[in-house]
């Protein structure tokens, strides 16, 4: 409010001049300035702003570097990568010859498929049927195999029941000797030791015949336990020789990128366990190895949010990888300069950047820079931090 004359009376003619002529715009500037101070004031004192803690860094594979291998080893018919190609887990790599395995596949299947004939006609003699019952496979696919089997069981059935039959008859005449005899003996006619004779004879026929028929039934019992023995083996041996042919083909064992390729000359031959490709995994998620200094250690700890930056991919337009840190070493390693530091590792949730509905990959070996959330200041204390330090060490100087 601008003073009255009568009020200028009271006061000094410098003063009253100063009064009298004072413009009201000068006062509203002053409660603008202080209304602005204060606000500014209580805003650096509520609002807070994120602690950011640094490390650089690069990204690292998620897995350990794939090296693939066969077991056996052998000649490269095909390769079908080369260094740098994307590939999927299962995707076929290579090709190793096949032609050795092959061959001791079929000569493997022709000895199970006659062992499997054999054993079905033995079954046949010791049960004593008068037909063979050969496998469905056997019966289809091996009709030479049931043609031979079939002759060889006719053939020793036919010579068992013609000893049968011959000593069957011999029986009979014997029998039909003895019983004419024992009349005779009895009324003295013949001596006992003949009878006696008769009767050893007649017994010794029909234990001959026992034996044969047991003979038959033994040696087939026999026979098939050992030729089952035998199946066993083989059966092994050509599950064997398929998987080896089924690891001829040299699959990826992960999806990832083809690091190094050992072998390119079709034809060379790569020994056992021998390097042959090796493949840099991708993963849906990416591991950020950084390096911390010291210094800044103190306030970071495991599952703390972080926010990685790649050199590749401009922040402002691409963004960044939201992650998580997962390990930091338990000492400080040092580098060539000399200069010590900690080592973190930060989880990524993804493995591509987007912009839009554009994705664009993430790499092992990209340069990033990583930002660990550590806490919230006011951005009050930020002002007053280096007040604050300079009175900590204020008047301390020697």
């Amino acid at each position: 409010m601008k003073p009255t004359k009568s009020d200028l009376d009271f006061v000094a003619d410098s003063k009253a001049a100063f009064l009298e002529n004072r413009s009201p715009y000068a006062s509203m500037l002053l409660l603008v300035i202080v209304g602005l101070a204060a606000a500014f004031t209580f805003w650096a004192g509520t609002s807070s702003v994120d602690e950011i803690t640094k490390g650089q860094g690069k990204i690292v594979p998620g897995k350990f570097l794939q090296v693939v291998q066969n077991l056996e080893g052998g000649m490269l018919a095909k390769l079908n990568v080369s260094e740098g190609d994307v590939v999927l887990e299962k995707d076929p790599l290579l090709e190793l010859d096949t032609t050795a395995f092959t061959a001791n596949l079929n000569d493997s299947t022709t000895q199970r498929d006659s062992l499997l004939a054999t054993i079905s006609r033995l079954e046949a003699e010791a049960s004593d049927r008068s037909k063979i019952e050969f496998p469905e496979q056997i019966l289809e696919k091996r009709p030479d195999l049931v043609e031979s089997e079939t002759r060889l069981f006719d053939s020793k059935r036919v010579n068992l029941e013609e000893s049968i039959q011959h000593l069957t008859k011999s029986l009979s005449l014997k029998t039909e000797e003895l019983e004419m005899t024992r009349p005779l003996a009895e009324k003295g006619i013949v001596s006992q030791v003949e009878l006696l004779r008769l009767e050893s004879a007649m017994n010794d026929t029909e234990a001959e015949l026992a034996r044969i028929r047991s003979e038959y039934t033994k040696d087939a019992l026999a026979q098939k336990s050992e030729a089952e023995v035998q199946l066993a083996r083989i059966e092994q041996s050509i599950v064997a020789f398929k998987d080896k042919i089924r690891r001829a083909s040299v699959l990826a064992p992960v999806s990832g990128i083809i690091n190094k390729v050992h072998f390119n000359t079709i034809g060379g031959v790569i020994r056992s366990g021998e390097p042959i490709i090796e493949i840099v995994p991708l993963e849906n998620e990416l591991i950020v190895e950084a390096k911390v200094l010291p210094s800044d250690i103190a306030f970071i700890h495991p599952g703390q949010e972080a926010t990685v930056k790649l050199t590749a991919y401009d922040f402002s337009i691409y963004g960044g990888l939201k992650g998580v840190v997962e390990h930091i070493s338990a000492d400080t390693m040092m580098d060539e300069q000399g200069d010590s530091y900690y080592t973190i590792r930060v989880r990524t949730g993804e493995r591509t950047l987007k912009t839009g509905k554009e994705k664009f990959k993430v790499i092992p070996g990209m340069q990033a820079e990583v930002d660990i959330l550590t806490g919230e200041k006011t951005i009050l204390d930020y002002i007053f931090k280096p007040l604050m330090r300079a009175k900590m060490n204020a008047l301390t100087e020697r």
